[in-house]
């Protein structure tokens, strides 16, 4: 009685540790998956500062972090093989091996013979416990293609599964480059970090040149860091446009009706009210204030007139906070507008000028927040889409290919704004920095939004001509390249369905342009 009672709980433990490793649907899988993550980010962390030589502490410390993150891994691999339908199957696949690499260069540490060279290109082998990030997107796949079954949208999912893919390429690539380069003499690969941003530039086909890979085996990782950039960018495009064409030009399920022939009524739409003008006002100045801002940093210009920018600066931020504040008292739920995008955009818009009169703007962190007025510049895509919204309520959705255009250039106005502004003052204080003024950094902007990487803008720093050298300016840097990106697939999908409109008469990936077709093929056999 005992035996089957210890057996019937065995099987009942293996049945639990079997959901939580293969059952996506369950609670058991979605804590095992979020534990895993931070597992795999604990290890990436321990592999970067490892490579940032902080000193003998620290050194210690990461020592026994691996000892732990080891010891969590080869429990998971032995937990895999147990609730694997067959061991040996898993033991030979892709992830079982993926899981077995990803525990090996620690245990092969500990052999006898084991030289530090050995040592060091079996350390480069923890990287590869990014792959199984993989793994985790792969479920996340499976969850995206039911929603988009469903008639659901997979947008958020889609773009989980592209950042999952888009950190693991960066942390394997840069890291590879790093030990590729690590012996080359007066390396700019220094550290992990450093190669970072080398496998941004190089992933979104930007390709400065401040940084380049010199040995073979550098090389062969730079080509491979390429092809998984296009490839990304593959991935990227089609999810914008699956989401431009659902979220923005309808659904399938609307036109999936139509091509089976029945009698759809469209149900009444309600006119979209007018915009206010008050709205249009407050985007007017909105677009004042940024203008006034770009102004201010042009060489003598914002000596010149300090006080008129200044002046102007409090009467613009006095409307602003009228305006948060009627935006707040007419809000149905306060909370919500307040924890809002377009709420959380409004309060940082003056949040800046407010910090400076109660004199805290002295401290060198709080007087970063002066770049947050650039914030102001999204409001014209909150009046734009508004406009848009009147558009598709009086006309239908078939006319709106005018207005998209004039969103797409609004959103990279705004883009290139936005990039610029925080690259000079992230780049501002370097000595010998190009980031002379907000239009010099706009300008960077759009060669770094484009990827077209013209390296003009540069800082002389020991002699060698590089990009942004400070690690704000190269996380600006790296998001600038990414949004440039998704703006081009963006832009890619507002053509590609009015190129598809205009040869079938329908948006793209509806069913309309079937069902036009089909008739005319009627009436040409009539």
């Amino acid at each position: 009685m005992v035996a089957a009672s210890q057996a019937e709980s065995s099987s009942g433990f293996r049945e639990t540790v079997r959901r939580a490793f293969n059952d996506p649907s369950t609670v058991e899988f979605r804590r095992t998956s979020a534990a895993t993550v931070i597992l795999i980010f604990g290890s990436v962390a321990s592999l970067i500062l490892e490579s940032m030589a902080l000193g003998e502490p620290v050194d210690s410390w990461l020592a026994v972090a691996e000892t732990i993150l080891v010891l969590a891994f080869t429990a998971e691999y032995v937990m895999h093989i147990w609730v694997a339908p067959d061991r040996w199957k898993y033991v030979k696949s892709f992830w079982g091996l993926v899981d077995l690499l990803s525990i090996l260069p620690a245990l092969l540490a500990f052999l006898p013979n084991a030289g530090m060279r050995v040592v060091r290109t079996l350390r480069v082998l923890r990287v590869l416990r990014m792959i199984k990030l993989m793994k985790l997107a792969s479920d996340q796949a499976r969850l995206s293609a039911q929603r988009a079954s469903k008639q659901q949208s997979s947008f958020a999912s889609d773009i989980t599964i592209y950042a999952m893919a888009l950190a693991t390429v960066l942390v394997i690539s840069s890291t590879l480059a790093y030990y590729s380069e690590l012996d080359v003499e007066d390396t700019s690969f220094s550290s992990i970090p450093a190669a970072m941003w080398w496998a941004i530039v190089t992933i979104t086909t930007t390709g400065y040149g401040d940084m380049v890979p010199s040995t073979v085996p550098g090389k062969v990782v730079a080509a491979a860091t390429m092809f998984a950039g296009l490839a990304l960018f593959g991935i990227l495009t089609s999810v914008i446009g699956r989401a431009v064409m659902t979220t923005l030009f309808g659904r399938p399920a609307e036109a999936e009706s139509e091509s089976h022939g029945e009698s759809t009524v469209r149900s009444s739409r309600a006119p979209a009210p007018p915009i206010p003008m008050s709205d249009v006002a407050v985007t007017v100045l909105a677009i004042i204030a940024v203008a006034l801002m770009v102004f201010e940093t042009l060489p003598g210009v914002g000596d010149d007139y300090a006080s008129w920018f200044t002046n102007a600066e409090y009467v613009l931020v006095a409307i602003f906070t009228l305006d948060y504040i009627r935006c707040l008292y007419q809000a149905p739920d306060k909370r919500a507008y307040a924890f809002s995008i377009g709420g959380i955009i409004d309060l940082l818009s003056i949040l800046p000028t407010y910090l400076s009169l109660l004199d805290v703007t002295g401290l060198e962190a709080l007087r970063a927040l002066r770049v947050l007025r650039v914030l102001r510049v999204l409001k014209l895509i909150k009046l734009a889409f508004a406009q848009r919204a009147i558009k598709v309520a009086g006309e239908g959705k078939s006319n709106t290919f005018a207005i998209d255009l004039q969103i797409y250039a609004i959103a990279v106005l705004c883009a290139i704004t936005v990039s610029g502004t925080l690259g000079y003052y992230a780049e501002k204080d370097v000595d010998g920095s190009a980031f002379t003024s907000i239009p010099a950094g706009m300008w960077w902007g759009v060669v770094t939004l484009t990827t077209t990487g013209y390296g003009d803008m540069v800082t002389q720093n020991d002699a060698k001509l590089v990009q942004p050298v400070t690690a704000m300016g190269r996380i600006i840097g790296g998001a600038t390249m990414l949004v440039g990106l998704a703006l081009f697939g963006v832009l890619t999908s507002v053509i590609g369905r009015a190129l598809l409109q205009s040869l079938f008469g329908a948006p793209s990936g509806g069913g309309g342009s079937s069902q036009n077709v089909a008739s005319a093929s009627s009436t040409a056999r009539s």
